[in-house]
Order: C-alpha cells, then structure tokens, then sequence
C-alpha cells in the first residue's frame, strides 16, 4: 500500500510544483503560495505533524491525517501517512506560511511547503489527507477542498480503500464524534437571534442540521455568503458530527460547506 501511494504522492507533488504561482489580490488577502520561515525537518510524528531539531512541533494546517478524525485506523496506515510526510519532507528545503497563533496543543499552524511545492495539496490529490477547515487555513479551503476533490473523483489513497468517504445525512446515526463529509439537499435555511439553522430535513427534532455560532456570522457576512440562499441547493458539508436533536455539524468558516449546485 505505501508504495502505491508514494508514487501517487510524487506525481501529485510533481503538478504542484509545475502550478504557476498565483498573484495576491491588491487588497485581500489570499492562501500562501510560498512559505517565509525556513525551517529543518528532523522527524514526522504522523501524517499531518512533525518536529524540528529543537523540539518545535509543526502542524499542517487545514488537514486531517488518517485517525484524527475518530475513526480507528489500522497501524499500517497510520505509519503509511507518517512515513509519506516524512519522505516528503526531506525531499528538499522546507518553509513555512504560519499563522499568528499555536494551536491548543502548542503545535505551529501552517502551510507548509518544500523546494516550492505545497505540500498539503500534494498529499490531498494523494488521497493520503482529508480537508479539514481550522482558524489557520481559512483562505486556503477552497484550494484544499479542491486538491481533496481531485483524489476522491480519481479514487486515489484513501479514497480507494474505504478510510475516506462522503456520507449523506441519513448515514449519520451512530457517528456522533467524527469528523464527517456529508452531500445533501438543505430543506430550509434561517437565521433565529443571529445563528443560522441549514436544515436537511422537514423535521429539525430528528434530521440532519448544520448550525453557525452568531459570532461567526462574522465571516459568512464578511465573505458575502448568504446562508439563507442554500436552501433547495445540494451541498457538502465538513465538520465533527455531534447530536443535538439529530445529528449536528457547527461550522464557522464559509469554507466548510460548498454548494454544488
């Protein structure tokens, strides 16, 4: 198995490295093309962390390796996702798009790239990571959900092994805790006291239901994102299912949900 998905690492690596780097709007900001911080690989802890010679722990921002989202894994492919980001790594000189702030384990956020190649989008069309929207990888999510959907529709990694899938809303009983992709068609979507209710059934005691935090609505607003507009449109959705009344996913970041229609 490792040695398939090396291969389609280094073939997705390959095309990242090829991509023309894309020129930063005058006035917003967009997702790094290039990291700033310079710095040396020493090892990989698994498939989205590793540590440099004096001990700092950097984290992929925007991704999940296998495992991380609740679900239980295989130590084989658990050491096959390490071992993947690790041969990656010292493939050439490493450098960093960090954001502001450590995440609450004290790991650095941040894209991450080597010899000029990103590597989160390398390892996604891999199908080696999932897309996994976090405060630092915000501007990238599209960029990651679309290197993501690349893997999924050629079957590669993951997604040709059953680690990786798509769930739709009446698949979700039972999964309470895991971190999910769920396709479906929204019923209605409201605001009520400034949180938004994205409802995928006629019954929100029972149905599947995404909600978004009135102080996130920040970032919806900011992004020109109309919540309300997605009812009748199919959508996919990200995010750690909880039960609230049926089955839930709080997102606060547009990028988390994608209408498809």
């Amino acid at each position: 198995m490792a040695t398939g998905l090396t291969t389609v690492l280094a073939d997705a690596d390959a095309a990242s490295r090829r991509a023309p780097a894309r020129r930063a709007a005058a006035k917003a900001p967009q997702c790094p093309t290039a990291g700033s911080q310079t710095v040396v690989f020493s090892k990989a802890v698994n498939g989205s962390t590793f540590v440099t010679p004096d001990g700092m722990q950097v984290r992929l921002a925007g991704v999940l390796a296998p495992g991380e989202g609740g679900e239980t894994v295989s130590q084989d492919k658990a050491e096959a996702a390490r071992g993947l980001l690790a041969a990656e790594l010292r493939s050439g000189p490493v450098t960093l798009a960090a954001v502001d702030s450590n995440d609450r384990y004290g790991r650095l956020l941040a894209q991450v790239f080597v010899d000029g190649g990103w590597v989160q989008g390398a390892m996604l069309r891999a199908g080696v990571l999932l897309a996994a929207p976090d405060r630092g990888s915000a501007l990238c999510m599209k960029l990651l959900t679309s290197a993501e959907d690349e893997a999924r529709m050629a079957r590669a990694g993951h997604w040709r092994d059953g680690t990786f899938s798509l769930h739709t809303p009446e698949q979700l009983r039972g999964r309470t805790g895991l971190f999910e992709i769920v396709e479906g068609k929204v019923v209605t979507a409201m605001l009520n006291k400034g949180r938004a209710y994205i409802d995928f059934g006629p019954d929100y005691h029972t149905d599947f239901t995404v909600t978004i935090a009135p102080e996130d609505m920040k970032a919806f607003r900011q992004a020109r994102f109309d919540v309300k507009k997605l009812a009748g449109q199919t959508v996919r959705v990200r995010g750690w299912i909880e039960l609230y009344n049926g089955p839930e996913i709080e997102i606060s970041t547009p990028g988390a949900i994608q209408p498809l229609n």
